[in-house]
């Protein structure tokens, strides 16, 4: 599918481009469509092949490859997510419905609610009271959502300080082998075609919101109060303190870890600590800490 002759009148085509799906920036879904706000943007648009085009801001449009179809607007993200409306009718953008599937060993209590179609679990999957369970929902064996979760809520995009866009979604949740969920957890599905996704053995504590999109690593534990921004993307090994924010689309990476309430609205790489807005080597850490 092409840019042009679909996009909101605010857009401005700088260069046309063709797409198969849109996505976020860590995306792997082939030839897909992507907005961009921050010169940090940009640097993740060069390292992901995967991306064709691109909705940006006038002032990022000429930092963008000239091989990449290139869309300007005021509002990229609103504009994105106009397209996004726009084509979640069309079965080539959204995951296609398959019939309920419940393993015989899957305990599920009665007050849970779970939709007719489009959700599977697996032998030993336990589900807990009063947990609300969407479409498009793939949860493997052994893992546990406990008390009052829910499992695939539609996300309501802010796109300004006065607008929500409350839209359908193409994607939905994927929980890995032995997953813990503990009580009150939200976790949003995925407006694009693909998942929310949590890797193998994470474990996330009570009270716990994770954005629409965003992939977390294997063994990763994410403590109570954490909030999650839409389309970020953890790595393995994570340790996320208490009442933790991160921002929408970052990458943490392998083996991080990020102490209690801290805030964090930028990219972390592998093997460190962070300590309020700031990160450190996580071996210098230990040496500091063993020098106190």
């Amino acid at each position: 599918m092409r840019l042009s002759g679909i996009l909101p009148e605010t857009t401005k085509i700088i260069r046309d481009g063709t797409f198969s799906s849109l996505g976020t920036l860590f995306s792997r879904q082939p030839d897909h469509v992507v907005y961009a706000t921050r010169d940090s943007d940009v640097a993740k648009i060069r390292e992901n092949p995967s991306i064709t085009c691109v909705i940006t801001t006038p002032a990022l449009a000429s930092a963008i490859s000239p091989n990449i179809g290139t869309v300007v607007d005021p509002d990229p993200r609103h504009a994105f997510f106009i397209l996004q409306a726009a084509l979640v009718n069309n079965h080539e953008f959204v995951l296609k419905p398959f019939p309920r599937w419940i393993a015989p060993s899957a305990k599920i209590h009665p007050s849970a609610v779970l939709p007719a179609s489009s959700v599977s679990l697996g032998k030993d999957v336990i589900i807990e009271k009063n947990v609300v369970i969407h479409e498009q929902t793939i949860i493997e064996e052994g893992s546990i959502v406990r008390s009052n979760s829910i499992i695939g809520s539609v996300p309501a995009i802010s796109t300004d300080a006065t607008e929500n866009i409350l839209i359908q979604p193409a994607g939905g949740v994927y929980l890995h082998r032995d997953v813990d969920i503990h009580a009150n957890t939200n976790i949003s599905r995925s407006i694009f075609k693909g998942y929310t996704e949590l890797g193998e053995q994470t474990k996330i504590d009570n009270l716990d919101t994770i954005g629409q999109g965003t992939t977390i690593g294997k063994r990763c534990l994410i403590c109570a109060g954490v909030t999650i921004g839409e389309e970020a993307d953890i790595g393995n090994d994570a340790w996320i303190g208490p009442n933790v924010i991160l921002e929408d689309q970052i990458r943490i990476g392998n083996n991080v870890y990020i102490t209690l309430g801290s805030r964090v609205c930028q990219d972390i790489a592998d093997d460190k600590v962070v300590k309020d807005n700031f990160a450190i080597d996580r071996k210098r850490f230990k040496k500091i800490i063993r020098g106190m």
